[in-house]
């Protein structure tokens, strides 16, 4: 964890230099074919940018520098044009990754994708076996149309990742999936946030795991890698107060389909729109970017004071979309946060004594329903404001 935080401090500190993020991710369309249960997206699909405009703002990506640029949707092959968008961004140098479901990946495609050697394609996976994965996609067959994507382009070479947001609905099937991605040449990765959907609808965190699936999460699971990240938290401040918890507007941001400038695709707030501005002077003037980039663990409510804050991974996307302030915690960090540090204690990996709790502590859920508390409350619907 340390040695990804330093490389992620230098790839920061080059964005400055350079005068462009290194990562940016593209979302090209709301459009999807699946209606999955824990989507964050609204799937607007409307007035979404041209071929044309795509192809203008990869040249103004290229020109700036960037290096890693990430496709998604929506569905991101839910475009016509999506083979020439990736045949466009390999010919202008970029490392190109892909999220997809794999549902239009074709023979054809799959040869067609060789042929631009991406970096990795994210397949999204919710279960080893058709019955959990449809149970979240609604899709009768996407299993299998998923699946014969993944070994095709395992069959060519592609690096493939299995992507994997955890519920309650397949938290038990975690150790299926990786023993599936074993078997069919990819690698995988779980992701155990859930979160609210970018209008502030609080519906999909529903979906969470309980307090008692994610202690076994984080205390099974994932115990190796917590070990590795966070088994000094205590003997040091992994967490300076004088740091950023987020590389959003630092060395990333987001485009989404209608050619606004996002801090990352997570945080739906317009910073700049494409349509009317240059890429270069968004990133290098922008209000909204540069308030995003002031924000430290100093100038955060409650994080500023909270003595576990070497075990948090906070998100500020979390924090505005459910309780509408970025500079205040996200309770559902403060949950995941206390879960890592037991973990780590409860095995012994750091000291008995390390039992304090977050200030937040007396608003936090432990299903991560955290509005249905009654110190709780829903966020203001008025999130999207440029």
């Amino acid at each position: 964890m340390k040695v990804q935080t330093r490389a992620a401090d230098l790839l920061a500190e080059q964005a400055s230099a350079c005068g462009a993020p290194s990562y940016v991710t593209f979302q090209v369309t709301d459009v999807c074919n699946y209606s999955c249960s824990h989507c964050y997206q609204e799937h607007v699909g409307h007035n979404e940018l041209s071929s044309e405009e795509v192809f203008d703002i990869l040249e103004q990506l290229a020109k700036a520098g960037v290096l890693f640029l990430t496709f998604m949707g929506g569905e991101f092959f839910m475009r016509r044009d999506a083979d020439e968008i990736l045949q466009t961004a390999h010919d202008l140098g970029f490392a190109i990754k892909v999220l997809t479901t794999g549902h239009h990946i074709t023979e054809k495609r799959a040869d067609f994708l060789a042929t631009i050697r991406p970096l990795q394609i994210d397949i999204s996976i919710y279960g080893s076996k058709p019955a959990i994965h449809e149970h979240v996609t609604r899709q009768e067959g996407s299993w299998k149309r998923s699946t014969d994507a993944i070994k095709r382009m395992v069959a060519r070479k592609i690096p493939v990742v299995l992507k994997t947001p955890v519920m309650q609905s397949n938290v038990a099937d975690l150790k299926a999936i990786a023993e599936m991605a074993d078997s069919l040449g990819a690698r995988f990765t779980f992701d155990p946030k859930i979160t609210a959907i970018e209008d502030g609808d609080l519906k999909t965190t529903r979906l969470r795991m309980s307090q008692e699936d994610m202690a076994n999460f984080y205390g099974d699971t994932m115990a190796t890698f917590i070990d590795q990240g966070f088994s000094n938290a205590y003997e040091e401040d992994l967490r300076p107060l004088g740091e950023t918890p987020c590389r959003a507007g630092k060395d990333v941001c987001a485009i989404n389909p209608q050619g606004e400038v996002w801090p990352c695709n997570s945080l739906p707030m317009p910073v700049g729109d494409l349509r009317k501005q240059s890429f270069a002077s968004i990133w290098s003037a922008s209000d909204g970017l540069t308030e995003v980039r002031g924000l430290k663990w100093a100038t955060i409510q409650e994080c500023n004071e909270c003595p576990v804050r070497s075990y948090c991974t906070r998100c500020h996307a979390m924090a505005q979309i459910e309780h509408g302030e970025m500079r205040g915690p996200s309770l559902e960090a403060c949950r995941h946060t206390v879960a890592v540090r037991d973990s780590l204690r409860d095995r012994g990996v750091i000291p008995a004594t390390e039992t304090q709790l977050p200030p937040t502590w007396n608003r936090v859920a432990a299903d991560g329903q955290h509005d249905r508390l009654p110190s709780g409350g829903r966020r203001s619907s008025a999130l999207k404001v440029l």
